[in-house]
């Protein structure tokens, strides 16, 4: 009865060995080979996941915004050019320019004369215009001097037209009958236009121009008691030529 509950003991001693053996063996990095489980590791017991793809690029996509970027480079260069064209433009229209022009006429009765000075800034101009005039008919004698404001403007750049008008503010009068009778005025008023073509040469202009004027003189005075005139009127044109400076 002893060894019969020795040999029992040695049974189940030795059993519940192998069963530890049995229970230990196959984690030493994975699952046992008849489980069907040699495929997965640890921690990733679930389904089996794809690799990932990997991204790839699209190089002609790449290129083209390359292009793009260029284009766009040189939009901008193209961009500040026409700047630069424009700026030298409103530089060449903003020039100053000074004008001196005048013109006679003359015949057997009558003797004319004019002068004008004007600046031109931006193509707006301003001046001043003298006039002066001598007439001899049938004993009567007359000789006046008027004196005008000019506003003009200016076309063009190296070749310009300028057209104007002008307002007479002044002048003097001076009228002799054949009695030699003295009729004097200085209140004056009229009107004016004229129209100026221009040629550059370096910073020189040489200009040809066309003038007319219309003027009247009221308010005659003389000593004598019997009133011959009570105004004078006359109008005319004459042609201008004359030089400029551009800056």
């Amino acid at each position: 009865m002893k060894y019969v509950f020795l040999l029992l003991t040695l049974i189940i001693i030795s059993g519940s060995f192998g069963f530890s053996l049995a229970k230990g063996k196959g984690f030493e990095g994975g699952f046992p080979e008849n489980s069907g489980l040699g495929n997965y590791r640890i921690g990733n017991l679930g389904e089996k996941r794809k690799p990932e793809p990997e991204i790839q690029y699209d190089q002609s996509e790449e290129k083209s915004s390359i292009i793009v970027n260029q284009g766009i480079q040189y939009d901008q260069s193209k961009e500040r050019s026409s700047n630069n064209q424009k700026a030298s433009e409103d530089s060449g229209s903003s020039k100053i320019r000074f004008r001196g022009l005048s013109g006679t006429y003359t015949s057997d009765s009558q003797e004319a004369a004019s002068s004008t000075s004007s600046i031109i800034w931006d193509g707006v101009g301003i001046g001043q215009t003298v006039f002066k005039y001598k007439m001899s008919i049938s004993g009567i004698t007359v000789e006046l001097e008027n004196t005008s404001m000019d506003f003009s403007y200016t076309y063009g750049d190296e070749y310009t037209l300028t057209l104007g008008s002008s307002s007479v503010h002044s002048g003097e009068f001076i009228g002799i009958t054949s009695d030699s009778k003295i009729y004097n005025s200085s209140n004056v008023f009229g009107y004016g236009y004229f129209s100026i073509f221009g040629i550059e040469f370096g910073i020189f202009e040489i200009l040809l121009g066309y003038k007319y004027i219309r003027y009247t003189f009221i308010d005659l005075e003389s000593e004598s008691t019997s009133l011959y005139w009570s105004s004078f009127s006359d109008s005319g044109s004459l042609y201008l030529t004359g030089i400029g400076l551009v800056f």
